[in-house]
Formats: structure tokens, sequence, C-alpha cells
């Protein structure tokens, strides 16, 4: 019975995607970024903290000396997972549930188009465009 539930609900999302129910569509396309990134961001931490565990907590009651090792910047960031540093894990895992809702912001501008309501892909585009230019000002893109 349960098999039966799940094959209407996989049935009803083909439809939604199928143009039949454009709002749906679009319900079902940001939920799936939104949990996605969730989980992704999630996963990346717990990997951070098993490497932590693994690796050993050294410096981390450091004070000073633990907040500079930490990475504050992509190019630290990426070249310390390269390492496999649990703190950069750790930031990268961060940085991607940061980076969640601007992706969903990203999958309304194409929900918006496939709509055709082009007032909201105009707003939203306005929205992606503040969200980057207010990373690119801060220390994000440092």
């Amino acid at each position: 019975m349960k098999k039966e539930t799940r094959e209407t609900e996989d049935d009803r999302a083909r439809a939604a995607l199928a143009d039949e129910d454009p709002a749906r569509a679009t319900e079902l396309m940001v939920s799936v970024v939104l949990r996605s990134g969730v989980l992704i961001s999630a996963g990346v931490i717990v990997i951070g903290l098993i490497l932590l565990v693994l690796r050993g907590a050294g410096g981390l009651g450091g004070g000073i000396a633990s907040a500079l090792a930490f990475p504050h910047t992509f190019a630290s960031v990426f070249s310390g997972v390269a390492r496999l540093d649990p703190l950069a894990v750790i930031s990268l895992g961060l940085m991607l549930i940061i980076l969640t809702p601007v992706s969903r912001v990203a999958v309304s501008i194409v929900a918006f188009a496939m709509e055709r309501d082009w007032r909201y892909v105009a707003i939203t585009a306005v929205v992606l465009a503040v969200l980057i230019v207010s990373f690119a000002l801060g220390k994000g893109g440092s």
C-alpha cells in the first residue's frame, strides 16, 4: 500500500513538470533545491566533523590561533578541502548552506520564465543581483 502512495506522488510530480500545473512545478523545483542544499551541506559538515575527530582537535582551544587557522577566503577553503583539512571541509558545508537560498532565487527565475511571468522574472533577477553584489562587496569575496 505504501508503494501505491509513492507512485501517486511521483505521478503528480511528473504531471506538474509536464506543464499540466506550472505552479506545482515551481514548488517542486524550489523544494528540491532547498532540500538538496540542506542535505548536501549537512553531509559536508558531518564529514568535516568526522575528519576533525579522526585527526584530533589540535589548535581548537587556542583562541586567536584557532581563529587564524580557520579558513576565511574561498581560496583557503578550497585549498584546505583539497588537503582534507577538517575546518576547511566544515567551512565548505557552511558556504553551501549560505548558497542554498541564493540558488533558490536563481531557480525561481527559471521557474517564473517557464511560467512566462516576466514581471516576477525581472523582480527575482534584481533580488539575485543584489545578493551577488552584496557577496562581492562583503568579505565573502575576499
